[in-house]
């Protein structure tokens, strides 16, 4: 009894904490082919170019104004561990951007025309929640997919993730002030609003105040930029979804409005002049794919039959566990993935792994991030969807519950191909995929060993990836 009271008394002085969510909405990140310690590395070298170009204040008053505000609300963003820095730019357009990692800027021209406190921490809270949920990278990730093709759902890149990690960024557009890391589609604009909108009253902040900043710029002089407008549309169904938030959310009777000190930090603004320079932004390289040349015969190449004798592969993270043939090697690739292949079962093309023979097992996230509930149904769709369009050479050939047929020929290899795709859910709504890969002249071959893998696969379904 003392027990139960107590944690009911606990549960109740929780609830009445400013910044406790009582029913706040689930961001999930998404698809995403780097490490957080990627993202960092990503980040730090993006930020070294960038500021090679960028008019940064030094002004260390109102430097430490924003770093104090910054630090503050990444104490509650959630996500990765990020050391994030906050920079103040010299430019007069109203405008802030993050790059990954941690890497948050905002234009003097967010604070010369913030009305208080909480409108500057609205505009910081929408970065941070970028960074936190991992955007630019996921941008990134989904740019050189489209390149890739299937192999990206392996994993492959080449053979390593990290060791492709700037190759993939160079790929699309490159380190620095790179439009991957600045230019979000609307539903990441919307997560970054719900996410922002938590982080605001988990830091004793109002949400309202993301939503006032967006009235501000209405009265803003039209002489003046505000490119944060261009960069983050607010569209009135966004604003409604910050205020619907709003309400879901514990917010402080008394948020932090701190007028006082924002107005010595704009008279203080008063006596810098600012820079209206253009900041030059890199563009992704084309995603338009040609052809190929083979660095061997594909159509020639044999291999080992899979032995009957199987043994046991585990996934480090105990996400799951499969049987595979005795003479298959398995190639670890990031947290989750892993490609199974027999020797000679996959071929070089321009520097990347092509699998002819073998499988590949891996994790997906559906809808990229998307909310509210995903049946199973529906996201092995999306992954079907992904698949074929970054191989459009495949087509649905058959589907039976979680099992997909796809059957084309593959531009690269000149191999007519069958992929079957198995999936298994988790917890979280996202995917463990079996892909399963022969010439579709030998499919009947290995019905065997594909039934065997299949029948074996054990998901920690409980996993939250």
């Amino acid at each position: 009894m003392y027990q139960r009271h107590t944690f009911s008394a606990l549960l109740l002085a929780l609830l009445l904490t400013p910044g406790i969510a009582l029913a706040q909405t689930k961001v999930k990140s998404g698809f995403n082919l780097f490490s957080p310690d990627q993202d960092a590395e990503v980040g730090r070298q993006s930020a070294a170019e960038a500021e090679q170009q960028l008019p940064i204040l030094r002004d260390p008053v109102v430097q430490n104004y924003v770093n104090r505000i910054g630090q503050s609300l990444a104490r509650n963003a959630g996500g990765p561990n990020f050391q994030y820095q906050f920079r103040v730019v010299n430019s007069a357009d109203i405008n802030a951007f993050a790059l990954p990692g941690g890497y948050v800027y905002v234009n003097r021209g967010v604070l010369d025309n913030a009305r208080n406190e909480g409108e500057v921490a609205g505009v910081l809270a929408h970065e941070i929640s970028h960074v936190s949920l991992r955007h630019g990278t996921h941008q990134a990730s989904k740019a050189y997919a489209a390149q890739a093709g299937l192999s990206i759902l392996g994993g492959l890149l080449g053979g390593h993730v990290g060791e492709g990690a700037a190759n993939i960024i160079n790929a699309v557009g490159g380190f620095g002030l790179n439009v991957v890391f600045l230019k979000y589609s609307r539903d990441l604009e919307t997560q970054a609003d719900v996410r922002g909108s938590q982080i605001l009253a988990a830091s004793g902040y109002s949400p309202t105040d993301m939503v006032n900043f967006f009235h501000t710029l209405e009265s803003v002089d039209k002489s003046k930029k505000t490119n944060f407008l261009s960069d983050h549309p607010a569209p009135p169904d966004r604003i409604a979804r910050i205020q619907r938030e709003a309400q879901m959310l514990h917010v402080s009777q008394s948020p932090t409005t701190n007028v006082a000190e924002l107005r010595q930090v704009q008279s203080r603004l008063g006596g810098v002049g600012a820079s209206n320079t253009q900041i030059a932004r890199t563009s992704p390289q084309s995603t338009t794919r040609t052809r190929p040349a083979m660095t061997s015969n594909a159509r020639e190449i044999t291999v080992q039959a899979p032995s009957s004798q199987l043994r046991e592969y585990t996934n480090r993270y105990s996400l799951y566990r499969v049987a595979v043939p005795a003479n298959w090697q398995v190639y670890e690739q990031g947290s989750a993935g892993a490609m199974i292949a027999p020797q000679n079962g996959m071929i070089d093309v321009n520097g990347r792994n092509e699998i002819v023979y073998g499988a590949i097992i891996n994790h997906y996230e559906p809808f990229n991030g998307a909310t509210g509930f995903i049946s199973q149904s529906n996201a092995n769709s999306d992954l079907i969807r992904q698949i074929t369009n970054d191989s459009p050479h495949l087509r649905v050939a058959g589907r039976s519950g979680n099992t997909t047929t796809l059957r084309g020929t593959n531009p690269n290899t000149g191999i007519t191909e069958r992929v079957t795709v198995v999936t298994r859910q988790l917890a979280d709504e996202h995917l463990i995929y079996l892909l399963f890969v022969t010439p579709d002249r030998d499919a009947s071959k290995y019905q065997s060993t594909l039934n065997a893998m299949v029948r074996s696969i054990e998901v920690d379904t409980q996993a939250r990836h």
